[in-house]
């Protein structure tokens, strides 16, 4: 069965401290906010992060100010208006727990555990015997809520250095070495693996297809058998104003959207994060953040935490159903799509194994992904295992030393007529400072500056600067064979790198005047190839020029995008889906421009959060939009207003002009 479109996480992580718990729970209140909210499912609690039950128990400990068997409750109230009620268990956090077992906690190398002065949580080892008492709080709850629940949601799940002594014991019957922290690291994805194993397990005693998901804050890409195995669908926890960013959904979606399972993101409602009470953010970025998430292909759920009283809050499903309104207006034209991508990006995390937990995308996978969606260009995000051959361009970001099997395959897919983007070290052998493609390029070693210039040349038109720009965290020295290579950029260098004993002004060294004698980007026929880690670097610095650059690359590589559109900023989003059922393909226009409110913590102390507040939706107007179809189109039309628009089509390309853009708007292009 798919995943609802309209979900809410309502958390309810609440202290033993508090009193009068549940008391003001009405089931027509609960049901009216709901209704007000547009809500189609409902994750509900049976253990908080405190450790604490909302329901009767003879396993776990029962909230000691609970007034009522809340959990029954608030699911009959749901099912009564036809919500569905996945329930949540925390896993990894349990303050009832650890209170009374202190010696289940995660211990560090140096035998210490949690400073008993700091509030907030403490985490939990799975490989001791609390991994024992979670599987036995599980198992109670789908049997408590068997038939009454379509899944279940386990949070803070994640591979933990530990050395408690049943991990040591552990380490040491598995042949690994305690005192080494790769041996730990090895000995923490074993004990996840044991996690997964018995959790899920103990999810589906009753229910053999029961919904399972385990969140670590993150989808690890490249992890088929250590994560994404283990679950029954992906829940992309990403709440743009909690630290997660605007850049980190739309990376993950495209990466989700690969792995053939359904999807949700998880924004929130808040104007920060998790626990904000009180904390409200504009309806326009609500508004926003949901049609991103049906944009690139993903059912949508909105964080909430319920007040100790377990009243909801109007204003909060006031704004919720703000958005949620206008998602159920467009599902029809989402329903079963699959997004349209002309780029494969093959993510630097999954060199890592797909270790899974919370954990930051790399530099350069941010990079890439950033500057693809702002040149509004079509992308997935694949990982190691990935079939590359129906891609047309493959990009390598930054990081990728080639061997072994993923080496033939870039190797088959260049054979095969495919074209590679290559960027700092990828294209060089896993072993040594060579490339590991046959490409015509010989590898000189590293240049000894940093920062340096790059100097685009005729070939790469498209930077409003013709002259020296800085470009910083070094290079590699290559040569190019004569004949076959094009250079996009020169490379300048600096007088001198900046030291002690010799610096210029304020920050680095100015370039000598003219071009160094090694290139700063190449381009032949199939390949294109940058001498520094350009997407890391447009991470870092965010300078427009370094885009440019890779757009003026792409241009070669990709001279037909299947998507060509004018007049879009580059704050602008779009995707291409197909729903082959309804015989259409739908144009996903989005626009909003985040502005950076408040200031870090770092700077003002407490209280201080730096914001990306989306507060005015700006209308578009005019928008061109070219797609490369092989489809006889019939009609054009916005949705979901129903309102068909003129186009022309000629030698497999549609054109049309969308008169209007505010927020998000659809276009179906629908054959006949």
């Amino acid at each position: 069965m798919p995943l609802p479109y309209r979900q809410v996480h309502l958390d309810f992580h609440t202290s033993e401290k508090i009193p009068r718990v549940g008391a003001a729970f009405d089931r027509t209140a609960f049901q009216e906010l709901l209704t007000l909210g547009h809500v189609n499912s409902v994750t509900l609690f049976s253990k908080c992060h405190h450790g604490l039950t909302y329901h009767d128990t003879h396993v776990g400990v029962r909230h000691p100010a609970l007034t009522c068997d809340l959990l029954p409750l608030q699911i009959e109230a749901c099912h009564e208006i036809g919500i569905q009620t996945p329930i949540y268990l925390s896993a990894g956090l349990d303050e009832a727990a650890i209170s009374i077992h202190p010696e289940w906690g995660i211990r560090s190398k140096g035998g210490g555990t949690f400073d008993p002065l700091r509030a907030g949580y403490k985490m939990l080892c799975f490989g001791g015997p609390y991994l024992d008492y979670l599987c036995a709080q599980i198992e109670e709850a789908v049997t408590l809520f068997q038939g009454r629940t379509p899944g279940i949601f386990l949070d803070i799940v994640a591979a933990r250095r530990c050395w408690c002594r049943w991990c040591l014991l552990g380490m040491e019957e598995s042949g690994l070495d305690p005192a080494s922290d790769t041996d730990a690291d090895l000995y923490a994805q074993v004990v996840l693996q044991r996690y997964y194993a018995r959790t899920t397990d103990a999810c589906r005693i009753r229910e053999p297809e029961m919904r399972v998901f385990h969140n670590g804050g993150h989808i690890p890409k490249g992890a088929l058998e250590t994560f994404l195995k283990w679950n029954s669908h992906l829940e992309l926890e990403s709440l743009p104003t909690g630290g997660w960013g605007y850049d980190h959904f739309p990376a993950s979606a495209k990466y989700a959207a690969t792995t053939g399972l359904d999807f949700l993101g998880m924004t929130g409602k808040f104007h920060t994060t998790w626990g904000e009470f009180g904390g409200f953010k504009r309806a326009a970025a609500l508004r926003y953040e949901c049609a991103a998430m049906i944009a690139f292909g993903a059912k949508c759920s909105v964080g909430d935490q319920l007040h100790p009283s377990a009243a909801l809050n109007r204003d909060t499903y006031a704004l919720i159903g703000a958005a949620y309104a206008e998602v159920a207006a467009k599902e029809a034209w989402c329903e079963g799509a699959r997004g349209v991508a002309d780029i494969a990006v093959v993510s630097p995390e999954a060199l890592q194994g797909g270790v899974g937990g919370h954990r930051a995308a790399s530099l350069a996978e941010t990079g890439v992904t950033r500057l693809l969606l702002e040149l509004h260009l079509l992308f997935d995000v694949v990982d190691l295992d990935a079939d590359l051959s129906g891609y047309k361009v493959v990009v390598l970001p930054d990081e990728f030393r080639l061997s072994g099997a993923f080496r033939d395959k870039v190797a088959a897919y260049l054979a095969g007529g495919g074209r590679l983007l290559l960027s700092g070290d990828s294209g060089l052998a896993a072993e040594t400072d060579t490339f590991a493609l046959d490409l015509g390029l010989t590898v000189e070693g590293r240049s000894p500056f940093d920062p340096d210039y790059l100097i685009s040349t005729d070939q790469a038109p498209t930077a409003p600067v013709r002259g020296p720009f800085v470009i910083y965290g070094g290079a590699w020295n290559v040569r190019a064979d004569q004949g076959c290579w094009r250079a996009l950029a020169h490379r300048a260098e600096p007088y001198f790198n900046r030291g002690r004993d010799h610096f210029s002004s304020h920050q680095h060294t100015p370039d000598v005047p003219g071009a160094g004698e090694y290139p700063g980007a190449l381009i032949r026929d199939s390949v294109a190839w940058f001498a520094h880690a350009i997407f890391t670097a447009y991470r870092q610095c965010g300078q427009p020029l370094y885009r440019d650059l890779v757009a003026d690359a792409l241009a070669h590589l990709l001279p037909h995008p299947t998507v060509t559109i004018s007049d879009f900023p580059t704050a602008a989003r779009l995707t291409l889906n197909r729903q082959p059922e309804k015989n259409r393909q739908v144009l996903h226009l989005l626009y909003a421009v985040p502005a950076l409110r408040g200031a870090a913590k770092t700077e003002q102390g407490t209280g201080a959060w730096a914001v990306e507040v989306i507060e005015d939706l700006t209308p578009l107007y005019d928008i061109r939009c070219a797609v490369q179809t092989a489809d006889k189109i019939h009609s054009v039309t916005l949705e979901p207003q129903g309102q068909k628009i003129s186009f022309t089509q000629e030698s497999g390309e549609v054109r049309f002009t969308v008169p209007r853009l505010l927020c998000h708007q659809m276009i179906a292009l629908t054959t006949g």
